[in-house]
């Protein structure tokens, strides 16, 4: 399970908890938490989130992709498990190997997470899909 799709989950339980909360307040309190609500990140401020969000993730996520690439691909690294690879790569390249290929990840996430992840709500409420007898998304 990716890191932000679980700080994504969170964000979202605490909006609907809050929204379903809304709902037994008197009318003064449910007009200024609807003001709060405009006040609401807007789409680049979101896109900008989702997206510094996934490159903080891949960046402690990725040492663990790099282990897994080299294990499927050299028999050698296959023998050694996990932990061996670990200490041999770090052993024979240093520690910042664990990092190679970082750069691209980012670019990755930065780009495509950034926006899944994003435009994710505001499809969302474009589709109509706000209530919570309307779970299509």
């Amino acid at each position: 399970i990716k890191l932000q799709l679980i700080f994504k989950t969170f964000y979202f339980t605490i909006a609907r908890s809050t929204m379903s909360q809304n709902q037994n307040k008197p009318q003064a309190h449910v007009m200024a938490t609807a003001a709060a609500a405009a006040a609401a990140p807007g789409l680049m401020q979101q896109i900008g989130m989702a997206g510094s969000a996934a490159v903080i993730t891949v960046s402690f996520i990725h040492p663990i992709d790099v282990v897994k690439t080299r294990i499927q691909v050299s028999p050698e690294y296959a023998a050694l498990g996990m932990g061996g690879t670990v200490k041999k790569v770090v052993g024979t390249e240093g520690v910042l190997a664990m990092w190679k290929g970082v750069n691209a990840a980012w670019l990755r996430e930065a780009s495509y997470t950034s926006l899944r992840l994003g435009l994710y709500e505001p499809c969302k409420i474009a589709f109509g899909c706000t209530t919570p007898e309307n779970t299509t998304f």
